[in-house]
């Protein structure tokens, strides 16, 4: 029994002195040697001896940071020239990927393994890693990387350089600014660091006198930041694929492309249906042409008075009357007109619309003005076959799109100070962009060129001088009649000034007018206040309804490289 115990014992014992012999991997020595070039490249070679101890591993790894971001966008390092080679000078196999932010270089062979201590000679040049300030340019770099994931028993930083004029070094984990002593032999300084542990890092800047390190041109700047911020071309993608839409959606098709005068208006559109067809949109500012309208086809009456403002002096007016109540002879927005001014009286005064009595009924017409107005106009276009589509849902499509493309560029700021404001203004230009090309899109069929087309020649009949009017053949004569059934259109046009000239001494009396005096009846004037309704209910409506120096708070990790590795 005493035998048995014994044994064990024995065997407890061997067994903790062979686990506690068991060595766990670091680096004994890790020697990082800084070239900085006058032609701004840098030079860095690291010397690695890592001692995996018992374990049996194909290598090591190591990640280097080149992607970094500032509040303009990302900047990235330029990495050439790696090579990785033994303490004999031979090569190693090495692989380099990219993951996330930084190159991954693998270095080892999966078919064989190691043990015991290595030494790896991992050498690069690295680009833009110099910073320039106005006095000063500077080499701000983590030599020694926070992120490996052994202890590091010793580390040394030898850093080179023509026209060095300072250099620091801080020790510690990331963010911290323990400053670690540096020495220095003309034109060579050293840093060196005992028992680094892991965690740990060493960060060196180095300033350089101004103008001895080739700083890039401005061109050379915004090339290398294009490089590095293709969200720069998210905007010219998007004008290309919204031109390609436009182009294959948002045509119109070809009409006759000759523009033939014409004397009369199409039966079958009102005068703001027809500015619609022509604009594909819809515009109440003309509305006064089809309150017009209505008096000529004899459903109210538009009287004239005269009232005092101040002593002697006058002031015209105009009152609305219902004479004839709406029938199928009306489109539907004028039936809707109809019932938003008549819909408690009969009578309507300009002077009033926009004071109190249009209180009677705001609703209706604001509606209608905003809101049930233009949907009626639209969707009437749209079912006969003016527009394929209707154009205020295709606008309105694209616009909220745009709105809400426009609303992402702020979401990622939030979240992600560094998301850069390039990136911020390339989704505000695209967003913008679509918004811009909603007001595009919207397109005719045929039928609405040709419509178009034919309003286009009534506009140029309507506009044309008196002195050039005899070069139409068969237009009609200047008759009472031929000016008030065009002068709806004319106010469409901006053209009703021209064409009241046309007609200036005529003996006219309309019977859906009436004046304080019936013989000196004014087209210039009449049309003059008719074009000022449009404002009074406009009235209406409104009233209803790149990085720090390291010199200066800098710290572990801080500055450019860095990184980690391990063994795999």
């Amino acid at each position: 029994m005493k035998i048995k115990n014994f044994l064990l014992i024995i065997l407890a014992l061997v067994s903790f002195f062979s686990f506690s012999d068991v060595q766990a991997e670091e680096i004994s020595d890790y020697k990082v040697e800084i070239q900085v070039n006058q032609d701004s490249a840098v030079n860095v070679k690291e010397t690695i001896i890592y001692d995996f101890g018992d374990e049996e591993r194909h290598g090591i790894y190591r990640d280097l940071p080149y992607k970094y971001k500032n509040s303009a966008g990302s900047f990235n390092l330029r990495y050439k020239d790696f090579s990785v080679k033994n303490e004999k000078g031979d090569d190693y196999n090495f692989s380099i990927s990219r993951t996330g932010d930084s190159y991954n270089i693998r270095i080892g062979d999966e078919d064989v393994l190691v043990t015991g201590k290595k030494e790896y000679v991992i050498s690069y040049t690295v680009n833009r890693a110099i910073t320039y300030f106005s006095d000063h340019d500077e080499f701000y770099w983590n030599a020694v990387g926070t992120e490996w994931n052994v202890p590091i028993a010793k580390a040394t930083v030898i850093m080179n350089g023509f026209g060095i004029i300072n250099t620091k070094c801080y020790l510690g984990k990331y963010g911290e600014g323990n400053e670690c002593p540096v020495s220095q032999i003309k034109n060579t300084y050293q840093s060196l660091a005992e028992n680094v542990g892991n965690g740990n890092g060493i960060t060196i800047v180095m300033g350089f006198n101004k103008g001895l390190i080739y700083e890039p041109t401005q061109n050379e700047k915004i090339i290398e930041f294009i490089k590095d911020n293709w969200g720069i071309a998210i905007p010219f993608l998007v004008l290309i694929f919204l031109l390609w839409m436009w182009l294959r959606y948002g045509r119109d098709p070809k009409g006759k492309g000759v523009i033939i005068a014409q004397y009369s208006p199409l039966p079958n559109l009102s005068p703001i249906e027809s500015k619609a067809v022509m604009d594909e949109s819809v515009s109440m500012q003309k509305i006064a042409a089809e309150i017009i309208t209505l008096a000529v086809k004899k459903y109210i009456t538009i009287e004239q008075t005269e009232e005092k403002t101040l002593g002697l002096f006058k002031s015209e007016n105009y009152t609305f009357k219902k004479v004839k109540n709406p029938d199928a002879q009306l489109t539907d927005f004028q039936l809707k007109l109809m019932e938003a001014f008549f819909s408690n009286k009969d009578n309507k005064d300009i002077s009033q619309i926009s004071t109190s009595e249009i209180k009677d009924n705001p609703e209706a017409i604001s509606k209608l003005i905003t809101l049930e107005g233009p949907k009626i106009i639209y969707k009437k276009l749209t079912d006969e076959k003016y527009f394929p589509e209707n154009p205020q849902s295709i606008r309105l499509n694209y616009i909220i799109f745009g709105i809400l493309v426009s609303i992402l560029c702020i979401t990622p700021m939030i979240f992600d100070p560094f998301f850069g404001w390039v990136n911020v203004l390339a989704i505000l230009i695209s967003g913008i962009l679509i918004i811009f090309f909603g007001f595009i899109m919207p397109r005719k069929t045929i039928k609405g060129v040709q419509t178009t087309e034919y309003l286009l020649g009534l506009k140029k009949y309507i506009s044309v001088a008196e002195a050039e009017r005899i070069k139409f053949h068969n237009a009609p004569a200047k008759k009472p009649e031929h000016f008030e059934e065009l002068l709806p259109y004319a106010i469409i046009f901006d053209l009703e000034k021209e064409w009241a000239k046309k007609f200036e001494g005529m003996e006219y009396n309309p019977s859906w007018y009436s004046g304080t005096n019936y013989s000196t009846f004014n087209t210039a004037v009449f049309v003059s206040s008719m074009n000022n309704l449009s404002d009074s209910i406009s009235q209406t409506m409104t009233t209803a309804s790149s990085g720090g120096s390291g010199f200066s708070g800098g710290g572990a990790g801080g500055g450019f490289g860095g990184g980690g590795g391990g063994s795999w």
